[in-house]
């Protein structure tokens, strides 16, 4: 395939939106529906971390949900060898992350589903759970913490969510922090962008 509109990051092959592979998808239909219209940034806040903490990611299950077009998903798999499972509400995200996939030469699982929807015995298969900007909206604070709360009752045993520092990912921050003594982490990259940003990060032990 081409590398026209295609620029590596993180050791991930990443089609610009212009690509002609990308419109392809659209024109079948494809356009994403919920904000799944690119790479967020906050995604490689996550992989940084990860790779700084390698030996909890290695070959382990983990989750992304709100994966969008599946970078952060991709590079676990590619990086780890982790069995990886994308979960995004909108369906039509899916085509542009198997594209991905399929260039970075890894399988990613995908399931369809609201995070609020995502049952326990889901979570329970789950080491690590993973997401960049999923906190965007004050009416997302509340089921997303419904998640954090029943993954942690199946033993996950670590979440990682990201995000530049909007309100609603504070409030949620702040309701993990008292709940779980969970970490809130200022981070920055510096490719492909320069950002700045959070993490926010549960462990299981601590909770």
């Amino acid at each position: 395939m081409s590398s026209s509109s295609i620029k590596k990051v993180r050791g991930l092959r990443i089609f610009d939106k212009k690509h002609k592979a990308v419109k392809t998808i659209i024109k079948k239909g494809h356009y994403p529906k919920i904000h799944g219209d690119k790479v967020w940034f906050s995604s490689y806040f996550i992989m940084d971390y990860l790779r700084k903490h390698t030996s909890h990611a290695k070959r382990a299950n983990i989750m992304e949900v709100g994966c969008g077009w599946g970078l952060l998903s991709i590079f676990c798999a590619k990086k780890f060898k982790a069995n990886v499972v994308s979960v995004d509400a909108d369906k039509h995200v899916m085509p542009l992350l198997q594209l991905h996939s399929k260039e970075n030469n890894v399988s990613i699982a995908t399931k369809v589903c609201r995070y609020e929807h995502l049952k326990p015995k889901t979570l329970a298969k789950q080491d690590i759970i993973v997401g960049g900007d999923i906190c965007f909206w004050d009416e997302l604070v509340a089921p997303l913490y419904s998640m954090i709360k029943r993954a942690l009752k199946q033993n996950v045993g670590t979440i990682i969510i990201a995000d530049p520092g909007r309100s609603p990912f504070l409030k949620l921050a702040k309701r993990c922090q008292k709940q779980y003594d969970a970490e809130l982490i200022p981070v920055s990259i510096k490719k492909p962008n320069k950002e700045q940003g959070y993490l926010l990060v549960i462990n299981a032990q601590a909770a």
